[in-house]
């Protein structure tokens, strides 16, 4: 009995010594803990990790040190600048992540005369010291750089990480020797740029002499930084998928991209190793370019962290809650003391000031600085416009120092495409932004293929703010197109076709211009097939008139909003026809016998688009289009040109149900309503019903009848890929009665 009394007497002195121990060890945590977090890379999969931010702030843990990589980088950052995990997903899932991994400025931005044929071919390569020069990545990603200026702006002040509301590091590689490099101070923008410059997708970033890529090849998962920075705990959540098994690695892009993470897989283990709480997000079906189901990633990421609900539990209660105001932010708007710019070489200051429009004692907030930047990026003059700010003479006043990196001013570009009217062309452009003068531009384009066809251009801006121009237009363009009567193919001509145009042009407003111009033109005309009634000969006229063209689209391709409007009044005088042969009913016949007379007339072209968004996904497309010749008798010479679903032919309206030349005429008006709906992932569907008179006379007492009366609609599948739009349309006129297929790939080329 004794015996058992000492035995219960030691089992009750060891748990009390377990529980003072214990005691001991708890009381000792809450005194030396420092909490560290570390985010891995992913690309998309990375905002996970604002799923695992929203549980930290909804259990008010605050981290003392934070770590991360690529995505893991911008997340983190953010979050240690001072936003909540509620901030960072509303930022994140109100950008535009198509436009920040694209080469191409918004077309708001850029000059209303270029806005046509802006970023209209598949690659764009410069020409430097009479060499093509490769970029180091295929992105510069100038909306990523002007993305993150705006994020961190009221961070212009702290070059050293440490005094961030949470110290924060990150993780790039130097190109050169493969090493991790971390990054601690300096520009908080260029630092997360770095370490998100994915080899191949975007190109290098320059720092103290280093060329730098994304960390992720080297440590994508830097939890041993934490415990540098002084962390005793981290929390590590990595969303990478780390290598691939090799029955995945397919493609030779596969295996390259593969081969770029080996160092990180064997830092990978390490990094592991040093995790105190380890949370792995699996997210599978989900890509580093899965931008467009960001919702459901971060979804994930608050599911995955639920898991983990206990342990966040324990570590809240670890903590000192003394501090309350980690999560606010500094909104500023500040004065400009100076405007600094570095790396101009060629291109004028003056040009560069006029440009970015931001001067000493302006009043400037982030937003008002990217659109500067994006003013200036948009002249064509630059590879990248970074800015960064300083302190001032003034507690509110700022010295804004501009970065640049010129472009050379030669480039060339090309592309492809098809079309069921053009067949196969390809494409070749050269141009310079330097042809002789400085505010001179030169370029000259060709299509080679079944129908070819040339321009070039030759343009003298006026004033250093590019408001007034002169432009000197070289184009020409040889092709078959049928003739129709009663919509039924009768003939076929080949065309050749030259003009030459002098023009005065203005700005007229931020997005519309005049022109005033006198062009001389020439066509020639000559049958492909033998039919009773042919006509061969050529034709050079003069052509005086004003242009209005007002371009509010936000796209070229598939836009979703904005509208085109082009007004276009000219006198077309000194005709001289010179005809080689005429036939009527087999017979010679003159130009009198087919009812031709050749003169002086007066011609009005107007074009206009509208697309009204209704919904994220639908837009609603309006369209009229009018063309009239006053004081005109030419049969199909001079005639305005109804049908096909793209316009690019001289003097076209386009119709749907109608090929292109099926109706030509001496007037026409025309007005088209549809929808667009976005299919995801760059597919849309669209609908469009149109109506039109042609061959109608204001002087003429019935302008509409069973004859000159149109209807049609079709129903056209389209992507927005990387060689330009793709579409394939199936279209119905009642006046045809069939239905007509219609293919286009790539950008038509336009005169």
């Amino acid at each position: 009995m004794r015996g058992i009394y000492y035995k219960i007497i030691i089992v009750v002195l060891m748990l009390c010594c377990l529980m003072s121990y214990g005691k001991l060890q708890a009381d000792e945590k809450n005194n030396i803990t420092r909490l560290g977090l570390t985010l891995s890379g992913g690309g998309a999969r990375g905002l996970a990790h604002i799923g695992v931010l929203h549980i930290i702030d909804s259990l008010d843990i605050r981290p003392d040190y934070i770590t991360g990589t690529s995505m893991g980088a911008i997340v983190g950052g953010m979050y240690a600048a001072g936003y909540s995990a509620s901030e960072i997903e509303e930022i994140a899932l109100e950008l535009d992540w198509e436009s920040m991994f694209s080469r191409r400025s918004e077309l708001g931005y850029i000059h209303p005369a270029r806005r046509d044929n802006y970023k209209t071919h598949i690659v764009e390569l410069p020409i430097e010291d009479r060499k093509i020069r490769t970029p180091t990545g295929a992105i510069e990603g100038q909306q990523l750089w002007n993305t993150l200026s705006e994020i961190f702006f009221h961070t212009y002040n702290i070059t050293d990480f440490r005094k961030l509301k949470i110290p924060f590091a990150c993780i790039a590689t130097n190109v050169e020797t493969g090493e991790a490099v971390v990054i601690s101070e300096g520009s908080l923008v260029t630092a997360i740029r770095a370490s998100m410059a994915m080899p191949s997708i975007f190109t290098t970033v320059e720092r103290e002499g280093l060329k730098l890529i994304d960390g992720g090849v080297a440590n994508n998962f830097p939890v041993r930084l934490a415990k540098d920075m002084g962390a005793d705990y981290v929390i590590g959540v990595n969303v990478s998928q780390g290598l691939r098994p090799a029955d995945e690695l397919i493609s030779p892009v596969d295996i390259i991209y593969q081969m770029g993470f080996y160092s990180d897989a064997r830092s990978f283990i390490q990094n592991r190793e040093a995790t105190d709480l380890y949370i792995n997000i699996e997210l599978a079906g989900y890509s580093a370019a899965s931008f467009a189901h960001s919702q459901e990633i971060i979804e994930q990421g608050k599911n995955e962290a639920r898991k983990f609900i206990e342990h966040f539990l324990e570590i809240s209660a670890m903590q000192d809650k003394t501090d309350s105001t980690i999560r606010q932010r500094d909104q500023a708007e500040l004065v400009v003391d100076t405007v600094i710019f570095k790396g101009l070489k060629e291109v004028r200051l003056s040009f560069a000031k006029n440009s970015f429009d931001i001067f000493s004692e302006d009043t400037i907030s982030a937003r008002s600085i990217t659109r500067a930047v994006n003013r200036l990026y948009a002249s064509n003059y630059f590879n990248r416009v970074n800015y960064h700010l300083t302190p001032g003479k003034t507690d509110d006043s700022v010295i804004l120092t501009l970065e640049v990196d010129e472009k050379p001013f030669a480039n060339l570009a090309g592309g492809i495409n098809f079309s069921s009217f053009t067949g196969v062309g390809i494409t070749g452009k050269i141009g310079t932004n330097n042809f002789f003068h400085y505010n001179a531009e030169a370029s000259f384009a060709v299509m080679i293929g079944e129908k070819p066809a040339f321009r070039a251009d030759l343009i003298y801006f006026l004033d250093e703010r590019r408001q007034s121009w002169l432009h000197y237009q070289s184009s020409g363009r040889r092709f078959n197109f049928p003739l129709y009567e009663r919509f039924e193919q009768i003939s076929e001509y080949r065309q050749n076709f030259l003009r030459n145009t002098l023009s005065i042009n203005t700005i007229w407003g931020r997005n519309s211009y005049v022109s005033f111009y006198n062009s001389h033109y020439y066509q020639s005309l000559s049958p492909n097939m033998r039919t009773p009634t042919t006509l061969e000969g050529s034709n050079s006229s003069f052509e005086a008139g004003v242009n209005f063209l007002h371009h509010t689209l936000n796209r070229n391709s598939f836009p979703t909003s904005g509208q085109r409007i082009n007004i276009n009044g000219a006198l077309i005088y000194n005709q001289r026809p010179s005809i080689s042969n005429i036939r009527l009913n087999g017979e010679e016949a003159t130009l009198e016998d087919l009812g031709i007379d050749i003169g002086n007339f007066f011609q009005l072209y107007l074009t206009s688009e509208k697309y009204i968004p209704i919904t994220s996904t639908v837009t609603q497309i309006v369209q009229m289009q009018l063309g009239y010749n006053l004081n005109y008798n030419q049969g199909f010479i001079n005639a305005f040109n109804i049908g096909g679903t793209n316009r690019f032919l001289d003097k076209q309206f386009t119709f749907m149900g109608i090929n292109e030349y099926q109706v030509i005429s001496e007037s026409a008006l025309i007005a088209a309503i549809g929808y667009q709906y976005s299919l995801g992932r760059s597919f849309y569907l669209t609908g469009l019903l149109n109506s039109g008179l042609y061959d109608f006379r204001f002087d003429k007492p019935e302008l509409v009848s069973k004859d000159n009366f149109l209807f049609g609609g079709g129903l056209s599948l389209g992507f927005d890929s990387l060689i330009g739009p793709m579409e394939l349309t199936f279209s119905y006129s009642h006046q045809t009665r069939n239905v007509i297929g219609y293919i286009n790939l790539g950008w038509l080329f336009q005169n």
